[in-house]
């Protein structure tokens, strides 16, 4: 398809694209450090949406494309709870979700650690003002932390992520 329409959009290349490069390659060489400390070969993730626009899950998703190819670097996103180093949780705490929310917050394994993502879990984005909603995702998880955005792009949720594991007070704990 781009094929059709490579005469007519032309591709623009940034002039610091070798500095991009080499910002993300030292990123990812750091995140791949930490986790094979931390977690010995894996850190698996279980990402809930817990009311979102999906955003921060199309951010999430591109963090697995041949550009940031996760994967490689020991990131799994698990499907059960029961498998999970951290929980990621996305959009606003909605009251359905509340519930549903407790249930796999008491399946995921000690220590529970809790990644929020975006504005929304933390009451900083447009649709704050409704009855749907619970109530600000930090005050239900005082082990979270959070990264800012709306939505956060790709780098920013790797930094997050790098942060994160790097403040982690179970360093010396593999999972």
């Amino acid at each position: 398809m781009f094929n059709l329409f490579k005469d007519r959009f032309p591709v623009t290349h940034s002039e610091k694209e070798g500095v991009i490069d080499n910002s993300l390659d030292m990123l990812k060489h750091t995140i791949r450090g930490l986790i094979k400390e931390k977690f010995s070969s894996k850190l698996k993730i279980y990402v809930l949406d817990s009311g979102s626009c999906n955003g921060c899950e199309l951010e999430l998703q591109l963090l697995f494309s041949p550009l940031y190819e996760l994967s490689f670097l020991g990131l799994e996103v698990v499907y059960d709870i029961i498998e999970a180093d951290i929980l990621l949780i996305t959009g606003l705490m909605t009251e359905n979700m509340y519930v549903e929310l407790e249930m796999i917050y008491g399946k995921l394994k000690e220590p529970k650690r809790v990644i929020t993502v975006g504005d929304c879990p933390v009451f900083t984005a447009p649709f704050k003002e409704t009855f749907a909603l619970k109530n600000n995702a930090e005050i239900f998880y005082s082990s979270s932390y959070h990264i800012v955005g709306c939505p956060p792009e790709p780098i920013a949720i790797l930094e997050g992520l790098k942060e994160y594991l790097k403040k982690d007070e179970y360093s010396h704990q593999k999972s």
